[in-house]
């Protein structure tokens, strides 16, 4: 399922606040009421990305404005308020990877800031092994709360010690088992020596394995599981009426109203620190178990002005973005029209692939043709000016320009794997034509580099990045490469480009055409 954009995201949220101000200021009506005695009230977010700041989201003439990390502290404390020991605090993972408030110091500063908020445990997302291992146990460490994965192995098939697959807390009213999932697919999409010697579990395989445990621990089930709505329904169909609630991620796309697949309960709150999720359980007094699930509030837009930010969290934010700010607030170009970023060709995904193009050249590899992977572009540039900060939150994963040797059939098996099964690619200095209705190995039509036909016979310098050279988004061919050359981190090779060339005006000009 493919993730909203922000512009998307920016106007339903805009919609949201202008028109149901009771899903939005709670602390005026539900969080102000006490909550019954037999219910229990969880709490949840996910792919927060490191969103730490206050921001603008733009989409054409309508904007939301996200008030940030802050402001959803304050929104938690508002319902805790209610009943602290009925309240639970979960996350869904993708927590820190997409700011460089976040990045510079590798999610310590949200990892802080989720601690003072006292969540009450974390799904490891794909994003948060990023960095590695030894970072993800350095945040595991320093964190008040558990990181979940019951799903991750080693080769001996062991949980890694950073994790843990499930928490019981005792509520007074109920025990809640919390078991967390890692996206299942989660090794074709993270850098491979981030993850070496894991093994990411079928989800339902991994419920099942668990759930004696739960049963016998736990009057109420819930699983965070970074996993779009649809996996997540997907689980619930494979492990009828076992789990009350799911907490799902991954695919940034908010569940305005909850999902019920049997007696399962899917939540979503989106992404970006833009909601939080507020879902209340009635249980059977006798039992314990649940009767029912209601979003009393469905989402809460965290938009600036509703909520009193929390001022620890402001306090910690501030000092982070006080540090950065000679690096974020340093204008590195401008463009002509705004770009936003879908998965699809686009002026944006044009723009850092042509970067490409000159740094590879600039640098004598003779480069002929440059690829990006799509799911890399995760912000669009509004028109007018562009901070490298706002140029980072659009390329945030710090990932290295290479220069490879590919012979022309290889190049040919790139984009034939692009127009595929595997990640979709911007393509710089090229061009080529596909139909996805035919078989495997016989999508491409044509193809171009330089404006010539490919030539499976002749070897072309490729410039792409580290990632997909180790096999990111399931591209094994960039492996089969030789003359290997490393270069400088994207984001800095961009907004070069940006400064040499501005003002900027990318168009999408065919080079991806799907017949």
């Amino acid at each position: 399922m493919r993730p909203l954009s922000r512009s998307l995201r920016a106007l339903l949220l805009a919609v949201a606040v202008a028109c149901t101000p009771s899903a939005v200021a709670p602390s005026a009506q539900a969080a102000r009421s006490a909550l019954p005695a037999d219910r229990i009230q969880l709490l949840h977010t996910d792919d927060i990305h490191g969103h730490l700041e206050a921001e603008t989201v733009r989409s054409g003439a309508t904007s939301f404005q996200q008030a940030g990390m802050a402001a959803l502290a304050g929104q938690v404390s508002a319902y805790r308020a209610r009943a602290p020991e009925r309240t639970l605090l979960l996350d869904s993972g993708d927590a820190w990877q997409g700011t460089f408030i976040s990045n510079a110091n590798k999610g310590e500063a949200v990892t802080k800031a989720m601690s003072l908020m006292r969540y009450d445990g974390m799904a490891v997302g794909n994003h948060d092994f990023d960095w590695g291992q030894d970072v993800l146990a350095q945040r595991a460490k320093e964190a008040t709360f558990p990181f979940l994965g019951a799903n991750v192995v080693d080769a001996s098939g062991k949980i890694p010690a950073y994790l843990t697959p499930y928490v019981v807390r005792d509520m007074g009213v109920a025990k809640v088992g919390i078991l967390g999932l890692t996206f299942p697919g989660a090794a074709g999409i993270i850098k491979a020596t981030s993850i070496a010697g894991l093994r990411f579990l079928p989800a339902a395989e991994t419920v099942k394995r668990y759930l004696p445990e739960l049963r016998g621990s736990a009057d109420v089930i819930v699983v965070a599981a970074h996993m779009g709505a649809a996996d997540s329904a997907q689980l619930a169909q494979d492990v009828p009426d076992a789990i009350d609630v799911i907490v799902a991620g991954h695919d940034h796309q908010p569940l305005r109203t909850a999902r019920a697949v049997g007696k399962t309960t899917i939540v979503d709150a989106g992404a970006y620190a833009e909601n939080l999720g507020h879902l209340e359980l009635t249980l059977d007094p006798a039992t314990h178990h649940v009767t029912a699930a209601q979003r009393a509030d469905e989402l809460v837009a965290i938009a600036a002005g509703q909520t009193k930010p929390d001022p620890d969290v402001a306090r910690l934010v501030e000092e982070r973005r006080a540090d950065g700010e000679k690096y974020t607030a340093r204008i590195v170009g401008r463009t002509v029209a705004a770009l936003d970023n879908p998965r699809e060709e686009c002026g944006l995904g044009n723009l850092v692939t042509d970067a490409f193009v000159d740094y590879g050249r600039a640098q004598g590899w003779k480069t002929d043709v440059a690829f990006y992977n799509m799911a890399g572009v995760r912000a669009p540039l509004p028109a007018g000016e562009i901070s490298y900060g706002k140029l980072y939150q659009v390329l945030p994963f710090t990932n290295t320009i290479v220069s490879v040797d590919l012979s022309g059939a290889v190049l040919r098996e790139v984009l034939e794997a692009a127009s595929g099964s595997a990640g979709r690619l911007h393509i710089g200095g090229g061009a080529w034509a596909y139909r996805f209705a035919n078989p495997a190995g016989q999508r491409v039509l044509s193809a171009t580099v330089g404006g010539q036909p490919l030539d499976t016979a002749r070897v072309y310098h490729v410039a792409t990045i580290d990632y997909l050279l180790l096999g990111g988004d399931g591209h094994s061919e960039f492996a089969k490469g030789t003359n290997v050359i490393y270069g400088d981190i994207e984001v800095d090779v961009v907004a070069a480009y940006l400064t040499a060339h501005s003002p900027v005006d990318p168009r999408v000009e065919g080079r991806i055409q799907q017949r």
